[in-house]
């Protein structure tokens, strides 16, 4: 036991232990460059983690509708009135059966249609 203790005391023996370790790493590295490099080629690809699979493909979730308030529709009397006449005029045309009542009736009916209808964006051709 005494002479561990020495040892442990003694600054010299780690400085050995350092030069003797310096010493023989080169001596480990002679054998790996003395191999071939297609017995070192296999030990790096078998330390490459495999490239993960792709998920599939899901399909998109459907986006919310904006919702938009109610808007209110002001039509004039005017507009149901000229429209009105067109189809009094074709319904007597044609000879089909129906009267004034049934005609504004049909007159509002389109004119109410076409206002809350949303309008289409007109694309431009050059």
């Amino acid at each position: 036991m005494s002479k561990e203790k020495k040892k442990e005391k003694s600054p010299e023996p780690k400085k050995a232990k350092t030069k003797k370790a310096t010493a023989a790493a080169p001596a480990q590295a002679e054998p790996a460059a003395a191999l071939p490099k297609a017995e070192a080629t296999p030990a790096v690809v078998a330390e490459e983690s495999p490239k993960p699979k792709a998920r599939p493909k899901r399909p998109a979730a459907p986006r919310p509708k904006k919702e938009t308030a109610p808007v209110e529709v002001v039509i004039s009397v005017e507009e149901i009135s000229l429209r009105a006449y067109f189809i009094s005029e074709r319904r007597r045309h044609h000879g089909w059966p129906g009267d004034e009542h049934s005609d504004w009736v049909e007159a509002e009916r389109q004119v109410r249609e076409e206002k809350t209808k949303p309008k289409k964006k007109s694309v431009k051709k050059t």
